[in-house]
């Protein structure tokens, strides 16, 4: 699947008192904010002009902490081996 912006529009922040997930990373420590849509699981981060997309990962009939799991998983691996290494994550060119 190729990047793309998900629509936002009726997205909600993950959990009630989650607003993001942090990753301990080979190179620091790695913050993102989640928002889930109907089909998906959106990270990024808050600017002063919005909510920032970087990635997502489709929900594929799991439920949230399923896939919020598979999310980090996919984030570490990202992170400490490489983008080649994930399989479940869309992410753009900013990452």
């Amino acid at each position: 699947m190729e990047w793309t912006a998900q629509n936002l529009k009726d997205a909600k922040r993950v959990g009630e008192n989650l607003s993001g997930i942090e990753l301990e990373t080979n190179d620091g420590f790695v913050y993102f904010d989640i928002l889930e849509t109907e089909r998906a699981l959106v990270f990024g981060g808050y600017c002063n002009t919005g909510f920032l997309q970087s990635g997502f990962i489709l929900k594929d009939g799991f439920t949230v902490n399923e896939t919020l799991q598979a999310l980090v998983e996919e984030l570490e691996m990202f992170y400490n081996e490489g983008a080649k290494y994930t399989s479940l994550i869309v992410f753009n060119d900013r990452m």
